[in-house]
């Protein structure tokens, strides 16, 4: 493959990834679409670099980890605090947001 064809295929593969849930100052996701896209930075980088980064990136875009090493329920449900994970997933997700008011009731009474 050349240069050309594994940048090709890494933008293809940037672009297929999900956008971020929670905004943060700047995505992975367009970072590395802006530094792929540009011809400047792919051509300083080596062919074999080039290749592992692509291998990398399919992995995450497959969630190669993920998949190989599941979390069971008693990491995800502790038995200290079992509404935690659920609460933390929800407020990520957008479902139901905290008021400033419930905030404070959990840090007062930690529920």
């Amino acid at each position: 493959m050349s240069r050309v064809e594994i940048k090709d295929k890494i933008v293809a593969l940037l672009k297929t990834l999900p956008k971020d849930r929670i905004q943060h100052y700047t995505s992975f996701r367009e970072s590395q679409l802006d530094r792929f896209t540009t011809g400047t930075t792919v051509t300083d980088i080596p062919e074999k670099d080039l290749k592992l980064q692509y291998i990398a990136l399919r992995d995450l875009a497959n969630d190669k980890y993920k998949n190989y090493y599941k979390l069971d329920d008693k990491l995800l449900r502790p038995k200290g605090n079992p509404e935690y994970y659920e609460r933390l997933m929800s407020e990520i997700k957008g479902e139901k947001k905290e008021t400033f008011w419930t905030a404070i009731r959990t840090v007062v009474f930690g529920k």
